[in-house]
């Protein structure tokens, strides 16, 4: 039975991975269908992240008190229905309210599968369990968005239909072949043992540990940078290399093949350099990467250019993730709704400031954007007071 579970939560994540990068490739095309600018066509992946991060922060703290199944069910279902909704919104403002409700019931999905594998893995094998259910996302970048890019050189609105009919299935599987996860008697909160307790004080007792306000800011500077410019990189790779949307799938792909690959060296770095030293090189490595990009002559070096930059990304999210974690013992369902919070509100925040520098400075004033953001977080993670205390246990 875990690996059937396994399956059901891999494939989850698959689909959530894949629905909330799929846009990206896809920009240029649907800018031309709706007649709309380059600005504009960014609100199709920045109101998706902001229906998830809205929902994030209280959908996670609302979930302990009641059947995890039922509520993963609940999501699922949404997420696949307002996914098919948008293969035949009529306009532009009927795709922008489809694509929030999809951001919304997601977030209803990501903590119930986090919370539900201590519950049905034995202690020993829970590490084991996350990485794989996290490569989910990873390989949603490696095959599901190139395959949805391909899909649409069909018909734009193929990979809608594909993502949304196969998130049926898995609520099939979900109803039939989950077992009931029901809630604990009592929920151990921070500074209460009230199951009922507040969410915001949750998140008002999370953020008063040490460092904590300070790190979770410096993760959603870091993503804001981030999604900003893979927000806007197919629209680059159209305009400025006239790259079909097939081939801004194959590019994707060799984004998605740097993310896993830095995704599977950061357990083996953490185990032979010192954290600081890891973040040191992710951080101004990318920042580096980043500045150049918009200068690279040729696809085929930019491509080269890309893998790094993933892998660089790659490495540094599970470390980061790592001593979010690490905060605290008792609120971790807490703190991953509130780093998934502070990633879509960054995703948000990144796709529509970076659609406003677009028009006018171009790519460039993207990257450069997303450059400082990267040392602005170093800052804030490595450059404080004590020393980084990053654990490699989640």
């Amino acid at each position: 039975m875990e690996r059937l579970f396994l399956m059901i939560f891999f494939f989850t994540m698959f689909l959530i991975g894949t629905n909330t990068f799929i846009i990206s490739p896809l920009l240029p095309t649907l800018r031309e269908l709706y007649h709309v600018s380059t600005n504009q066509a960014a609100w199709l992946i920045g109101t998706y992240a902001l229906g998830f991060a809205l929902a994030a922060l209280v959908a996670g703290p609302l979930s302990d008190n009641r059947d995890r199944k039922h509520v993963m069910a609940f999501g699922m279902l949404g997420f696949s229905l307002s996914t098919l909704a948008c293969a035949f919104a009529p306009g532009f403002s009927a795709m922008l309210f489809f694509r929030f409700l999809a951001g919304t019931f997601s977030a209803f999905i990501g903590p119930q599968v986090w919370a539900a594998i201590p519950v049905l893995f034995p202690p020993a094998r829970i590490g084991k369990a996350m990485g794989i259910v996290m490569a989910g996302l990873s390989v949603s970048q490696v095959i599901g968005v190139p395959i949805g890019s391909f899909l649409s050189a069909y018909h734009w609105s193929f990979p809608f239909l594909a993502v949304g009919i196969a998130s049926l299935g898995a609520f099939v599987l979900i109803i039939r072949k989950l077992p009931d996860l029901l809630p604990p008697t009592s929920v151990a909160g921070l500074g209460t043992n009230n199951a009922r307790v507040a969410i915001f004080a949750r998140y008002m007792d999370l953020l008063r540990l040490p460092q904590a306000s300070r790190s979770f800011i410096g993760y959603f500077v870091f993503m804001t940078g981030v999604y900003a410019v893979f927000s806007f990189y197919g629209v680059w790779l159209s305009d400025q290399y006239q790259q079909s949307v097939t081939q801004i799938g194959l590019i994707t792909l060799v984004i998605g093949l740097g993310n896993t690959v830095g995704s599977l060296l950061s357990g083996w770095l953490l185990e032979h350099w010192k954290k600081n030293t890891i973040l040191t090189v992710g951080f101004l490595g990318s920042a580096l990467l980043y500045l150049v990009l918009p200068y690279i002559p040729g696809v085929g070096f930019l491509q080269v250019v890309l893998f790094f930059m993933y892998c660089f990304g790659g490495v540094l999210v599970p470390v980061l993730m790592g001593y979010l974690q690490s905060l605290s013992d008792t609120s971790r369902g807490t703190i991953s709704s509130l780093a998934n919070a502070c990633m879509y509100i960054g995703t948000f925040i990144g796709s529509s400031f970076a659609g406003s520098l677009y028009p006018v400075f171009g790519f460039a004033g993207v990257s450069t954007f997303a450059t400082f953001t990267f040392l602005i977080a170093y800052l804030l993670f490595v450059f404080r007071t004590g020393k980084l205390n990053v654990t490699s246990q989640a």
